[in-house]
């Protein structure tokens, strides 16, 4: 059996480190460490991510198919940079889906669920007053979440994600500024407070008004200048911040 048991072994490492250099290259976008339009060297990228060419290779395919990268012909890799108008439809089709499967959560939600939410409300808050805009966007994708999997469609679930995650560098920068921080989770709260209140309508009303002053906000964000712009163009950013993403995923939410 020493035959088949090896092999497995072999390939579920290799998976692991796939899984690894996939989970840290979207963290590095998110935050910014890795900006859109920016190219990818592959060399740097093995060298940060401690990986080989074909593992780094594979999870750069891996993040193709999410939308994050570009693999470009006699190009190289680079991250994907969302245009106005592609920011609007995005958040278009966001808004329609969402908005409905709070709607769904509101007239279904069990005290339970209330009380989940509640608690998710409560991370929330603490994530604001700790001026901590990336585990605020962690937790404001907890409260959507778990209003979509209460719904009990799947690919409604998956969907959303992946829309979102295309959407997370803008919305994990625009977190970053005052004003939209407070502004955000003044929204949340309110689609809570209608569900709270068992008003599917209002809470329908309430998502939909989040996600349009979200879609305001990232279009500021992509509009912006490049904050750094002394940094030599083509290169890999150095990856001072790279070990946040050497982490297991935790099966808590935050």
């Amino acid at each position: 059996m020493t035959f088949i048991e090896e092999p497995i072994r072999r390939h579920a490492a290799a998976s692991t480190v796939i899984e690894s250099c996939v989970r840290r290259l979207r963290g590095a976008i998110m935050v910014g460490d890795l900006r859109p339009g920016q190219k990818l060297v592959e060399a740097d990228l093995c060298r940060d991510l401690g990986a080989s060419r074909a593992s780094v290779r594979e999870a750069l395919r891996a993040l193709e198919a999410d939308r994050l990268i570009e693999l470009l012909h006699n190009r190289g890799p680079s991250v994907a940079k969302l245009g106005e108008q592609e920011i609007e439809e995005i958040h278009d089709v966001w808004a329609l889906l969402t908005s409905e499967t709070v709607y769904r959560f509101a007239r279904l939600a069990t005290d339970g669920d209330i009380a989940r939410l509640e608690s998710i409300m409560g991370r929330l808050k603490d994530a604001l007053q700790a001026k901590n805009p990336l585990r605020q966007l962690n937790v404001t994708n907890s409260f959507f979440s778990h209003i979509s999997e209460k719904c009990g469609n799947d690919m409604l679930v998956d969907i959303v994600t992946g829309l979102v995650s295309r959407l997370n560098f803008l919305r994990a920068q625009s977190l970053r500024h005052d004003g939209w921080r407070e502004q955000c989770a003044i929204e949340i709260e309110a689609i809570l407070k209608a569900i709270r209140q068992r008003k599917p309508l209002a809470a329908r009303r309430a998502a939909q008004r989040h996600i349009e002053s979200a879609c305001r906000a990232a279009t500021k964000i992509a509009t912006m200048p490049n904050p750094e712009p002394g940094k030599a163009p083509g290169n890999v950013t150095r990856f001072a911040t790279m070990a946040r993403w050497s982490r297991p995923k935790r099966t808590r939410r935050d």
